[in-house]
């Protein structure tokens, strides 16, 4: 059985590290970290893709069908409130897929394999080594129980709550963050091996 699935892209963040917006970054394969994730979770067949931006943001770089790009306007208060705005535009009935902006690695494999091991009631993290990487999958009830809170100030503690599945995923590219430049130039290495 094929599940609906919704995909979430937090990427409100200042990049106060990198010094520059990393949903903008290019991914070396003529793509922006972010146009890259929305058009993977597009092709997957993720309806809606959820962008959650900041103000400063122009919703107009990602104009693609089956986006909504919502803006968060107290980005102080952190990625849980990126991802609980997020939440609330994803439909009723749908498991959600969760892929921070720096976190520039996804494959439809990938997402098969998240897919094929959720838990109805619980959540699902790939890991490599032991080691958790992206994105994690929510199921439904994970879902409904999220959005439905008043606020949300710590997703992971929230998470707590829940089953969460461990699947073990063989590249370690699953782990990739790029919070810095190095981290960048690193990233751009492994694009051209």
């Amino acid at each position: 059985m094929h599940l609906l699935s919704s995909a979430i892209i937090p990427a409100a963040g200042v990049s106060g590290r990198m010094g520059r917006d990393k949903a903008l970054l290019p991914n070396g394969a003529g793509l922006t970290f972010a146009g890259h994730l929305v058009n993977r979770f597009n092709d997957y067949g993720c309806d809606p893709v959820i962008l959650v931006v900041n103000a400063q943001h122009d919703p107009s770089l990602f104009q693609t069908e089956n986006l909504v790009t919502v803006v968060n306007h107290h980005i102080e208060k952190g990625r849980s409130r990126s991802i609980h705005l997020g939440l609330q535009k994803v439909p009723e009935g749908h498991v959600c897929f969760i892929q921070n902006v720096d976190n520039p690695f996804l494959e439809n494999v990938l997402l098969n394999m998240l897919m094929e091991s959720l838990p109805p009631d619980g959540y699902v993290v790939p890991v490599y080594r032991s080691k958790g990487g992206h994105p994690i999958l929510l199921g439904m009830q994970v879902v409904d129980f999220l959005r439905s809170q008043k606020d949300l100030t710590d997703f992971r503690r929230e998470l707590d709550r829940f089953v969460g599945v461990e699947v073990p995923f063989p590249d370690e590219r699953i782990l990739l963050n790029i919070n810095t430049p190095g981290d960048y130039q690193e990233f751009m290495h492994w694009q051209e091996l």
